[in-house]
């Protein structure tokens, strides 16, 4: 039985994307006449590693991972609370040093930049470490200059150094939307690696949605797409194409920007049929909505100080936007689990608003009612997106995302339905309560914003630069991929071709 999807325009979809072994066919088809006869098993058998080798062994390859994983602070000392996307990036680093010798130098980001979760990679060093079984290359606050040229000059074949948190660097992330802007910054870290580097690899297609100079600052390089990304771009187009309605989105956590794109898109184009507003989401909405005699309901001051520190007052207005527009579409919560003084009880918006304390109570997740109202759509719906957590990690407030979790578990095991979990977070979060997210959902990406901005039909820059650089590879026209007459607002320039 085939179920027809409603389609629509998703730039993405027509990106093509570079990848390694599209490097080392190459180097094969120059060398070997009976090329034609060589499959798939012979390739990965005999040929990949020899040509791997010849194409990569002593080059100098930028690898720009996420490494971007929960930070913990015990005794003085950081350790990661998660270590999946470090585990999943090691991959590419393990296949490019040890596999074929090349001198990989990583990059990465941890955290916002100016939020306690913007630390050093140290922590990320040691796993790393533990994980590939090998030195690591490190030292804090390692950027550029000639500390960083004298170490790139120093490295052996099959060296891994990777640099300290880039999201501390102006260079970074500096608003600018132009590839070429960001290569010509002066004495920027961008340009120090990019005199020694042979080669990009973009293995961070989790954060290829966002315009910065990691993710774009190379154009003169050839950008490849590495294992993880390859991975997540196949699992995102065959998600897309595994869409049937009714579709409902349950969105927990604390960014809200990183899907607002997302959440306008997909309204305004009828792509989602119900927009579960859970976490900072489910309290902006109620805050930005809700009127009680005629005044914006007030839910006190921790909840208003929490909302003011994360999320801009224009997100908070074009969520209300939103939910007049779409009011069908847009559930929101009923009720909210709360604490006060320690105790922790179930409270609706107007009793919140109406309360004597409600300068000191705290919304920490999601009441009885609210758990009722989104399983209600969640066991009509054929589709199911989750990303982030309902509630706060607490014991005290978990009881209720596992219900959530539980009914999209169970809903996913139904015939044509779909399940897809998105983000690191979100992982771990479903990983507490025993299940795993390969096996228990239909799709699973470590990928959240970019994700949801990728489903949403919004160009990412990442893959914009893995197909440029495809097309160059392909001796294609550079613009081929992108909807004709499209507008980027630069020009795209070839990269070489080593």
């Amino acid at each position: 039985m085939v179920i027809e999807t409603e389609t629509f325009e998703n730039i993405n979809l027509g990106l093509n994307h570079l990848t390694i072994d599209d490097i080392i066919w190459r180097e094969i088809f120059l060398s070997e006449p009976d090329f034609r006869n060589i499959n798939n098993a012979d390739y990965k058998k005999q040929y990949r590693i020899e040509y791997g080798k010849r194409v990569f062994g002593g080059k100098t390859v930028i690898v720009r991972s996420d490494l971007n994983s929960p930070p913990e602070k015990k005794d003085g000392k950081y350790e990661l609370t998660g270590l999946d996307r470090i585990a999943a990036s090691a991959e590419t680093i393990k296949e490019l040093s040890e596999d074929y010798g090349a001198k990989v130098i990583v990059i990465s980001h941890q955290g916002t930049p100016g939020k306690p979760d913007c630390i050093s990679l140290e922590p990320h060093k040691r796993e790393l470490k533990k994980i590939l079984k090998r030195n690591i290359i490190f030292k804090r606050g390692h950027f550029y200059g000639t500390g960083t040229e004298d170490t790139i000059k120093n490295m052996k074949n099959g060296d891994i150094f990777l640099l300290d948190n880039i999201r501390k660097l102006s260079d970074e992330i500096i608003e600018i939307q132009d590839p070429h802007e960001f290569a010509t910054l002066p004495d920027s870290y961008l340009e120090t690696l990019g005199k020694y580097a042979d080669y990009f690899v973009n293995d961070a297609f989790s954060t290829s949605h966002r315009w910065q100079g990691s993710i774009v600052g190379f154009p003169n390089h050839l950008h490849i797409a590495g294992r993880l990304t390859v991975k997540e771009i196949l699992s995102n187009k065959e998600s897309i194409k595994d869409i049937h309605h009714p579709y409902s989105v349950l969105f927990g956590g604390v960014k809200i920007s990183g899907y607002m794109d997302y959440l306008e898109y997909s309204l305004e184009n009828k792509l989602v049929d119900n927009i579960l507003a859970a976490g900072a989401l489910g309290i902006v909405s109620v805050m930005g909505y809700t009127k009680i005699n005629n005044k914006k309901i007030d839910l006190g001051k921790n909840p208003r100080d929490f909302i003011k520190k994360n999320v801009p007052t224009k997100i908070v207005n074009q969520v209300a936007g939103l939910i007049r527009n779409y009011p069908k579409s847009f559930v929101m919560p009923k009720d909210f689990k709360v604490e006060l003084d320690g105790n922790v009880d179930y409270m609706t918006p107007k009793q919140i608003h109406e309360h004597p304390d409600k300068d000191r109570i705290n919304i920490y997740g999601k009441g009885p009612k609210t758990v009722e109202r989104f399983i209600n759509k969640i066991t009509k719906s054929k589709t199911i997106y989750m990303k982030g957590s309902p509630t706060l990690d607490d014991e005290r407030f978990l009881q209720e995302s596992k219900q959530l979790v539980d009914a999209i578990v169970k809903r996913g095991k139904k015939e044509f339905v779909t399940t897809i979990l998105s983000g690191g977070d979100t992982n771990n979060l479903v990983t507490r309560f025993g299940y795993n997210a390969n096996k228990d959902f239909s799709y699973f990406t470590l990928s959240g914003g970019a994700a949801t901005e990728y489903n949403s039909g919004k160009l990412l820059p990442g893959l914009l630069m893995l197909n440029t650089s495809y097309n160059q590879f392909w001796k294609k026209n550079l613009n081929e991929g992108l909807p004709p007459g499209y507008r980027l607002g630069f020009e795209l320039k070839a990269p070489k071709i080593p």
